[in-house]
């Protein structure tokens, strides 16, 4: 096996380990028996059992984009259909499932419980994405809402996405799966969370804007 092959099986194997059983619970010799190479190989390519699952983590994320990339908007592109791009994102890159979905189960693991690797996460995956949807925010809302009230949104958006993600089984138990298939499936809770989100802002809108009516508008003194 070349060197090239080795440390792409290792990659291979890992990805799927870390996903079940996270970083402290995972063994290099695991990992090594599983890709069926010495079991010298995690430290002689990557370093050691941490820079490897780091590796995992960036080839998780590059999966995830590629799986569900945001399309290219033009200058004629609203911001309700931004959103909803978004909005539909997110939930394919949470809800994904397949082959490939310990790369989702891996990223999810990272958010509830963080280790060194969520660093980069954040760096090069969420910040970046969440600036996006901020400046969709912005372009709704106006620019002299403060940022933490627009992060407040994004935040509350990308909640209603990761319950479906977390509490996946959950909802299952309390509808039942033939009205989970047939009321919840992928392109229903994009729509639902989008009409609810845009209802929130909007409304967040026009809270603002009252305030801002009756802040500017003359004392009358008797």
């Amino acid at each position: 096996m070349s060197s090239c092959n080795v440390r792409d099986r290792l990659l291979e194997v890992a990805g799927p380990v870390f996903s079940e059983k996270g970083f402290e619970k995972t063994t290099v010799r695991e990992i090594c028996q599983k890709a069926d190479v010495n079991l010298a190989s995690v430290n002689y390519y990557f370093g050691d059992k941490e820079q490897l699952y780091l590796e995992v983590i960036c080839l998780a994320k590059e999966m995830g984009v590629s799986r569900a990339p945001l399309p290219e908007w033009t200058s004629a592109t609203s911001p309700e259909q931004k959103l909803r791009d978004w909005i539909t994102t997110l939930v394919r890159r949470m809800l994904g499932t397949g082959e490939l979905s310990w790369s989702n189960h891996l990223i999810m693991r990272e958010v509830l419980r963080p280790t060194k690797a969520c660093e980069h996460l954040i760096q090069e995956l969420f910040r970046p994405f969440v600036n996006v949807a901020d400046s969709i925010l912005k372009e709704i809302l106006g620019e002299s809402v403060p940022e933490y009230r627009r992060m407040q949104c994004v935040f509350s958006i990308a909640a209603q996405c990761q319950f479906y993600r977390v509490s996946d089984g959950l909802v299952t138990l309390m509808l039942g799966q033939a009205e989970k298939d047939t009321h919840y499936n992928m392109e229903q809770l994009v729509e639902h969370i989008l009409q609810f989100s845009l209802s929130a802002i909007k409304n967040l809108k026009q809270e603002l804007t009252e305030s801002e009516i009756e802040s500017s508008s003359p004392v009358h003194r008797i």
